[in-house]
């Protein structure tokens, strides 16, 4: 049974989308509009100069570079709005997680997590630090050894947390009760055994 399911954040998707959707009209004004865009230089009558076929051949470069990253901006938000993908999906047996591609998922079993803990990691591009969920684990069993959003300190999975729909605290609540549950009754399994 599903205990709490983590996606991406829809209104983070919304941003992207929105900044997807500047890019274009920013794009169609630099390529036709020139509303805000400085047009090419042009003489008295209207003719395009020399500088003015220099200055559209760099607008049109410019154009499409924006129109081509404002639409993969705004398509891949859109899908992700649309396409609802969970990232996480704590479960009374384990974990089941999304780092094995964009569509396929690894599941780890409660008998293999040793700990769930939240911390902060370094950003690898020297930014701020980011949040990330810290999976301790005995057994990798068939997590992939290149996971997606995640990677390997020895046994510890580090998933990043950034942009999620639920607060990365209150995941590691649930998957802290979830594992307490799944040991209580690990625990108390063979003593059922043996009075039986």
């Amino acid at each position: 049974m599903r205990l709490l399911t983590v996606e991406r954040s829809a209104w983070r998707q919304f941003l992207i989308g929105l900044v997807g959707l500047v890019l274009i009209v920013t794009a169609y004004d630099v390529l036709w509009g020139h509303w805000l865009s400085t047009p090419p230089d042009a003489n008295t009558e209207g003719v395009i100069t020399t500088k003015g076929e220099a200055q559209r051949r760099a607008d049109r470069i410019w154009g499409a570079t924006l129109f081509v990253g404002g639409g993969a901006l705004l398509g891949g938000a859109l899908v992700g709005l649309v396409r609802r993908r969970p990232v996480l999906v704590i479960e009374e047996d384990g974990l089941d997680l999304f780092i094995s591609g964009p569509k396929a998922s690894a599941y780890l079993p409660w008998a293999d997590v040793r700990t769930v803990r939240s911390s902060a990691a370094d950003d690898h591009d020297g930014g701020r630090p980011i949040r990330v969920l810290r999976i301790d684990v005995s057994d990798r069993g068939e997590l992939p050894e290149d996971p997606w959003g995640a990677e390997w300190d020895g046994e510890v999975l580090s998933i990043d947390a950034t942009g999620w729909s639920v607060p990365l605290e209150e995941v590691v609540v649930h998957a802290d009760l979830a594992l307490a549950d799944y040991r209580r009754e690990a625990d108390s399994a063979p003593r059922e055994e043996e009075d039986g």
